[in-house]
């Protein structure tokens, strides 16, 4: 074994966190991440008493749905690791120091967001679905397809952590952009639409925290694009479709790529989601919900189209684009 010669520059083993690093000079990094500082909130100023004081009002049915429904989120709300591995790739890999910061407060809001699906279940419907002990056959299955949403969870949090071998970290946070778009939408929308005051004032505050990690995927977007090869561009259309296909579980309707779902899912899912309605919690109807993600189709389109990234179809929805088959393999799923 030869000896260390201290006398020269140690050799790094990589991948690794060390040595540190920082770097001053990307300004646009640097004013998010001083926005996402500023923009923080904290999920114990929503009154959870008054939350259990409302649903003390409600019929078990109501309670039933919309803890059901904050049950569904959290399968994308649970993202609190997928950042925190993010983040660890992120100095490993030496990013920029103003995008490992915005990467730390992501992973932080996620953590909020799941915090704050957790105690609305909490003050709806304690113990669901765990602990939940169901009445008749509509409870049965909502319950059981909470457990099979998760389940899809498990099965891409394992994809996810494979996803950093095979793809760059450029291409992995762009994946990210088109599922940040439709989101900001849709809370938007559920905050002005609900009639509990405590509720829309989560969707509320979540809205601004999706408006922010959509400008992070833009920024990531508008500042790698140039050095993305052909192949790379047709990955990020290929995950664009994905993030289409992951989050219209809860923000339209699970497409059939992917999903593994009990056969009764939609049926059961319209029928949470009017019981929800009826108590004051707004859901987007289906016509809001294509409004929502077109929108979104149109903002990120607008984005990739300049950099000569191509745009997926989107046939479910009527619009058109470039043909992808996003097969498990190479599915990266999108928080």
């Amino acid at each position: 074994m030869s000896e260390i010669d201290y006398s020269l520059d140690p050799v790094y083993p990589e991948p690794n966190v060390y040595p540190p690093r920082w770097n001053f000079d990307n300004e646009k990094a640097w004013q998010l991440y001083r926005r996402a500082k500023r923009e923080q909130w904290d999920e114990e100023d929503i009154n959870w008493d008054r939350v259990r004081e409302i649903a003390s009002g409600l019929d078990r049915k109501q309670r039933l749905a919309i803890a059901y429904w904050w049950s569904l989120l959290s399968n994308f709300d649970n993202a609190t690791p997928v950042f925190a591995h993010a983040v660890i790739k992120g100095f490993e890999h030496h990013l920029d120091t103003a995008v490992r910061g915005i990467l730390t407060t992501i992973t932080y809001d996620e953590n909020r967001h799941n915090m704050v699906c957790g105690l609305a279940i909490d003050s709806m419907m304690r113990g669901f679905p765990f602990q939940f002990k169901p009445q008749d056959d509509l409870e049965r299955k909502a319950m059981l397809n909470v457990e099979w949403t998760w389940y899809n969870g498990a099965r891409y949090w394992k994809a996810y952590l494979e996803a950093y071998k095979k793809y760059t970290l450029d291409v992995l946070f762009t994946s990210f952009m088109m599922g940040e778009a439709a989101a900001t939408t849709v809370f938007t929308t559920m905050s002005r639409g609900a009639k509990l005051e405590e509720f829309s004032k989560a969707f509320r505050n979540t809205a601004v925290d999706e408006t922010r990690h959509y400008a992070f995927t833009h920024l990531i977007m508008t500042q790698g694009a140039s050095r993305m090869n052909d192949e790379q561009k047709r990955l990020v259309t290929k995950q664009v479709r994905a993030g289409f296909v992951f989050l219209s579980l809860i923000t339209y309707r699970p497409p059939k790529e992917f999903w593994k779902l009990p056969p009764w899912f939609e049926e059961v899912n319209e029928r949470m989601e009017d019981l929800a309605r009826s108590a004051g919690f707004h859901i987007p109807d289906l016509k809001e919900k294509e409004e929502a993600w077109r929108t979104a189709v149109i903002r990120v389109g607008s984005t990739l189209a300049r950099y000569g990234v191509k745009m997926p179809s989107f046939p479910e929805l009527g619009i058109t684009g470039e043909e992808v088959e996003v097969s498990e393999e190479d599915f990266v799923p999108i928080f």
